[in-house]
């Protein structure tokens, strides 16, 4: 479990049921990622957007996390095992999860 996964999931149960009902774990853990930030400013951010703006940002952000997995496991297959363990890290993947939604290059 990464620490924004845990960080998510910590958050979540803090949560209301009316705010669960708006914003899934899914949704927290990327948001947290994407962000990087206070996960109760966060929270407050994603229930101020309306529902079509919100349900953007969600497919949005699932599609890039898709991404990312299937990118992380093609570069981990194409590694020298000697190489993997370090890179094999699920915080590996958050942080290129966080580097592509923003914008920002990788290397």
């Amino acid at each position: 479990m990464t620490e924004c996964y845990r960080y998510a999931v910590d958050t979540y149960e803090k949560m209301t049921d009316e705010a669960k009902s708006k914003i899934s774990l899914e949704l927290l853990y990327n948001a947290i990622c994407y962000y990087h930030g206070d996960a109760e400013k966060i929270v407050q951010e994603l229930l101020r957007m309306d529902q079509a703006t919100l349900s953007k940002f969600t497919a949005m952000l699932a599609a890039t996390r898709q991404q990312v997995k299937q990118m992380h496991k093609a570069t981990l297959a194409a590694m020298p095992a000697s190489g993997r363990s370090i890179f094999a890290s699920p915080e590996v993947e958050d942080i290129i999860f966080y580097r592509i939604s923003n914008g920002l290059p990788i290397a």
